[in-house]
């Protein structure tokens, strides 16, 4: 009996050695700092995955940091430059380029390979290829959706619109500046959204501005796309809105019209009992379907193998089928998988059927070419004075299309 008790004794003993000649999981805590470890409906699907995630990793913590957004991208720089990276690195779309391009997320290539994204996984990914490399992985990536207001259509005697050029022909039918209506809400100021609609106009109307890699604002079908652009938007707006303004806008029942991102639909509540019935939310009937990243999931290229390794694995699950459906119905915005909602879940929210159709095949707003998302904040604040400029002035657009091609060109190079 002594025996067998030294024996177990000696046995444990070399357990202990064995998990102390490794490190050990319970000492092992992951770094997650991000702008939503606070936000509603986002927050909950972070807590989750987090729990899930170290239940499956005994002794594995994960520490999420909450970081005010204005703050986020300088704080994450500030870290990366002293060598000091947080281990999950959660990034918005607009700061990518800039930490892409200075080596610090980590290749994602041979984990890939082994762990591929689930198939219909969304177009909007492409954004994360820099040099030949997956650097990220897409958290969300949406479509824009049009919104209107069926009793003003119904009230000027204009239909639904079913293309491109019926919703030209029908916005300045709307408008009545005299009685404070207006057929369109839209980013009308110095706002990093006005690109998206700016951009939008071009691609709708069949025009390209960056074609063959190369800057094309001066194309005829680019200049006559956004001298639509200034006709529509420019005489059916009010002039000097930001995001804030716009939705208020249309959500009070002024506006006919307006394109923004899906999570609009949840301030139909705040509308006026009498305008809320109104309000609907539809896919834009434009070719082709416009969207944009919001944000990703990447691993810092500076830490340990085997954080690497272990940061690999919380990407890896939150990719997965049914983390993407939970990510879906907690926030009512399109995964990186937009087609994961079951029967149930559309049945108990009807309106995110159409977020998944616009979120799937969109292209970026934004193009992915390597230079403007490296240089990403010099591009937006060149086009959203040329936005501007189109919306309020009398200067010919072909001039400030011009003049627009040579700013990018000296500011930007392709």
């Amino acid at each position: 009996m002594r025996m067998q008790r030294r024996a177990f004794t000696l046995a444990a003993g070399g357990l202990l050695l064995a998990s102390r000649s490794r490190p050990a999981a319970a000492e092992t805590t992951l770094s997650f700092p991000t702008w939503q470890a606070e936000e509603p409906g986002f927050s909950q699907w972070w807590k989750e995955l987090i729990a899930a995630y170290e239940k499956a990793h005994a002794g594995v913590k994960i520490a999420l940091q909450q970081i005010a957004y204005p703050n986020y991208a300088n704080e994450m720089t500030i870290r990366f430059a002293s060598n000091t990276p947080p281990d999950i690195v959660a990034l918005p779309a607009n700061s990518f380029g800039s930490f892409a391009s200075q080596g610090w997320l980590e290749p994602l290539d041979e984990r890939l390979q082994r762990d591929p994204m689930p198939p219909g996984w969304s177009s909007l990914q492409s954004l994360y290829q820099w040099s030949g490399h997956t650097l990220g992985v897409l958290v969300m990536g949406y479509g824009a959706m049009l919104f209107y207001n069926e009793r003003l259509l119904a009230d000027a005697g204009v239909a639904v619109p079913k293309t491109f050029a019926e919703f030209v022909a029908a916005v300045p039918k709307i408008t009545q500046k005299d009685k404070g209506i207006f057929g369109l809400a839209s980013v009308t100021a110095e706002y990093p959204t006005i690109l998206n609609e700016l951009l939008s106009y071009i691609r709708w109307q069949g025009g390209d501005a960056f074609r063959g890699g190369k800057y094309s604002f001066t194309d005829p079908a680019v200049v006559a796309a956004l001298e639509t652009y200034r006709r529509v938007v420019g005489g059916n707006a009010p002039l000097g809105n930001v995001q804030t303004m716009q939705r208020q806008t249309f959500v009070s029942g002024k506006a006919a019209f307006t394109l923004d991102g899906p999570w609009v639909y949840a301030l139909f509540k705040n509308a006026p009992e009498a305008v809320r019935p109104a309000l609907k939310m539809m896919v834009p009937p434009f070719t082709p379907h416009m969207g944009g990243q919001s944000n990703s999931l990447h691993i810092a290229a500076g830490i340990s193998a085997e954080r690497k390794d272990l940061v690999w694995q919380f990407i890896r699950l939150a990719m997965t089928t049914a983390w993407q459906r939970r990510y879906f119905v907690l926030t009512s915005s399109p995964p990186g998988l937009p087609r994961t909602l079951a029967a149930e879940d559309i049945a108990a929210a009807p309106q995110l059927a159409a977020v998944a159709d616009a979120a799937e095949g969109a292209e970026s707003f934004i193009p992915t070419l390597q230079p403007i998302q490296a240089n990403v904040n010099e591009f937006v604040q060149i086009l959203m004075r040329s936005a501007v400029r189109i919306l309020t002035t009398g200067d010919a657009v072909a001039k400030i299309c011009a003049d627009t091609q040579a700013d990018l060109a000296r500011a930007v190079a392709l």
